[in-house]
């Protein structure tokens, strides 16, 4: 779809006051009563005098969902698409309390999100009624409400709301539910404004020290290829790259820039920052498009002129033409979560199933970074999805839209992380996730979609709330290792675990990499197409089957060939590495490593790891560990820790990191209390031994 093109309101079903709803509600009601008529015609010609409960049942339940009838009289019904971005995701499985392992349900209940957007949210709408303060303005409140703005917040939160409209002459059936809707949020303008009580402007990079945010969303962007202009009062198409007459042109499309540098500045800086950023709407943006052959070409010269292209150039290629490329600067930082679109998934009553099921929106821009690294890092649905709007004045209004783009795919991912926030607070003494390991939960969780592996359409996957809720469990109960750690430079981290053989071997890593500090004034030919890794501290990860010694490589993408499907090599320019066993053999141990080239810019570099479709974990003395169900919590405390469910006369001990014994003692209750507040600050592994079994379990002491 890309009636986006044009950047027209045609796509907005805007119900501007309550006096306009009472007029729908009457014209609506008219419509009712009509249909009806209509409907007992055809009941009495389709059923005759068959009134059996089983008839009886289906013409009631024809009658609910009666949608209106085709000009031969035949009537058509509506089918529910309600919550599509939610269905889509499985989020609602959070929503409903329905995964196996946690207790109540999920609804951003505590969890505060940040919205950077183009105005204020309108808090005053109904979809955030159900709950006090759930909207707090930041910005000065001279300053408009913003649709978009507010369609994101509604994204992440609206309270459910049903309504039925007509889009593209066809009936609708839409819940308006956010994902996380008793969560409250912060909103401020990604424009350079002067927030109440300073002096002085801030840009949205200031804004975002001043915030503090732990989720925060940015569903904005640039296009630095093809756009649309008005020029001369008419549509025209614009190179924003560079252009000589009559075939050298260069753009920023994939290019590491600036504003890159700035939010690795910030979440590296601040690590326990969750930045989520959307990937663009641009792919096919040029010449090329559908429908705009007549459309005047121009390029902008030195000066900021307008010139139009002459019949004799060459016209610089659309946008994303080999398959990817065309992210802009401020979406292909490597620390922050940039999210793709994908059109709704109406298959299997709306649940993933396949790769197949997930459809790459057309217009959701496509990477990977020039360097080869992977761009956007996942996908959301964001085609044809309805959230809340307003009037863009000091007033706001109650009004509705439909619309598509990655604008609304990457709220969908900033509310699901809370979520899995809020289950990792409740599940590991009130911890919350950070930037690293919310993005090696989000990726090591992704359903598949495009090419196996990563792709430059889809990243890493389609978001599945469900699944990273699993793996939080998971963690909790021993059976998945999900851990945030630290390498030191030039000292490997090695674990080896038991292969399942029931499903691949995953392993995935993810890390704040310093910024790449880009020099100063950096000329075209170095910022174009520039292949140089932007990777700082290169970590390494592979898998090493024991038995013989096979080296298992992480994804990689190509990028002069971003469609091809992605290799297993040496990758040097991701921040995220994964390592997958497609069929290991069941039984048979595997070794995880962890390393790094060179010299780290520290003496160690945190990481986050994830690592399933493993039995047992066997400890350096070669011991194997299992469950059995005991159970070691909390991982995260500052006193005492409990052994659980451990057979009497068991025993534990205590180690660091480098293995030195600290304590020891027998377990004589079903709930043992281990003391560790004289310890300092830091890992500890806790082992625990009966007749039978050996577990260990890394406890983090606050």
């Amino acid at each position: 779809m890309k009636k986006h093109l044009l950047l027209i309101s045609t796509l907005a079903i805007t119900l501007v006051s309550a006096q306009s709803n009472d007029a729908l509600k009457r014209e609506f009601e008219k419509q009712n009563n009509k249909n009806n008529e209509k409907f007992d015609s055809y009941v009495a010609k389709r059923y005759g005098a068959n009134k059996s409960p089983e008839v009886l049942k289906e013409i009631e339940e024809q009658r609910k969902s009666l949608s209106g009838f085709d000009p031969s009289g035949k009537p058509y019904f509506l089918h529910p698409e309600d919550m599509d971005q939610i269905k889509n995701s499985n989020s609602d499985f959070l929503q409903n309390g329905t995964v196996t392992g946690l207790t109540g349900s999920f609804n951003g209940e505590n969890i505060k999100y940040t919205i950077f957007d183009g105005g204020r949210v309108f808090g005053g709408h109904a979809f955030f009624d159900n709950l006090p303060g759930r909207i707090t303005n930041k910005e000065a409140s001279t300053m408009n409400y913003s649709a978009h703005s507010t369609s994101v917040a509604g994204f992440i939160g609206a309270r459910a709301h049903t309504q039925t409209l007509t889009i593209n002459g066809a009936p609708r059936t839409i819940n308006f539910q956010g994902i996380a809707k008793n969560s409250t949020m912060d909103s401020y303008a990604f424009g350079t404004t002067t927030l109440p009580g300073n002096t002085s402007p801030s840009t949205v990079f200031q804004k975002i020290i001043t915030a503090q945010p732990k989720i925060s969303n940015h569903s904005y962007g640039s296009n630095v290829g093809w756009n649309i202009a008005t020029v001369n009062g008419a549509n025209a198409w614009v190179w924003n790259g560079v252009y000589g007459s009559p075939s050298t042109a260069m753009d920023l499309q994939g290019t590491y820039f600036t504003n890159d540098q700035n939010y690795d500045n910030i979440v590296y800086t601040n690590p326990s920052y969750i930045i989520v950023k959307s990937s663009g709407n641009y792919f096919g943006y040029g010449p090329d498009y559908p429908g705009t052959s007549a459309f005047p070409k121009y390029y902008t010269d030195d000066n900021g002129t307008r010139v139009q292209f002459a019949a004799t150039d060459t016209l610089p290629t659309t946008n994303c033409s080999n398959g990817g490329d065309c992210i802009g600067p401020g979406s292909l930082a490597k620390n922050i979560i940039v999210v793709g679109a994908t059109d709704i998934i109406t298959a299997n009553n709306g649940r993933y199933i396949t790769a197949s099921d997930v459809v790459h929106s057309d217009y959701s821009s496509a990477g990977p970074r020039d360097d080869g690294g992977i761009k956007p890092d996942i996908t959301a649905v964001g085609t044809s999805v309805g959230s809340a709007s307003t009037a863009e004045n000091t007033t706001g209004s109650n009004s509705l839209t439909v619309g598509d783009g990655t604008s609304y795919s990457a709220p969908v991912v900033t509310a699901v992380i809370g979520l899995w926030t809020q289950i990792n607070k409740q599940l590991f003494n009130n911890a919350e996730l950070n930037a690293a390991s919310a993005k090696t939960l989000m990726i090591h969780s992704a359903a598949e979609a495009g090419n196996i592996g990563p792709d430059p359409l889809f990243g890493w996957g389609f978001i599945d709330a469900k699944k990273g809720a699993e793996l939080l469990v998971g963690k909790s109960n021993n059976t998945v290792i999900f851990n945030d750690e630290s390498l030191t430079s030039g000292t490997p981290v090695i674990k080896t675990v038991v292969a399942s053989g029931s499903e691949p071997l995953k392993v995935t890593i993810s890390w704040i990499d310093p910024a790449y500090q880009l020099p100063a004034n950096l000329s075209w030919n170095d910022a174009y197409n520039n292949r140089s890794s932007r990777l700082v501290n290169d970590l390494d990860l592979r898998i090493i089957d024991t038995s013989n010694n096979t080296v298992y490589y992480p994804w990689k993408l190509n990028p002069v060939t971003p469609s091809a499907p992605a290799t297993k090599a040496d990758n040097t320019v991701d921040n995220v590495e994964q390592v997958v066993i497609d069929a290991p053999v069941a039984g048979r141990q595997y070794r995880i490593e962890i390393s790094n080239k060179g010299t780290l810019t520290t003496p160690s570099q945190n990481y986050s790891i994830a690592v399933t479709g493993y039995t047992q974990q066997v400890l350096a003395t070669g011991e194997v560990t299992k469950d059995n169900g005991i159970v070691i919590a909390p991982t995260i405390t500052k006193d005492i820790v409990n052994v659980l469910k451990a057979p009497k006369k068991s025993s534990f001990t205590i180690y660091d990191l480098s293995g030195k014994k600290l304590q020891s003692g027998v377990i004589n209750s079903d709930k043992e209390a281990i003391d560790i507040s004289s310890y300092t600050k830091g890992i500890y592994i806790i082992e625990v031994k009966s007749d039978k079994d050996v577990i260990t379990k890394k406890v983090i002491k606050e």
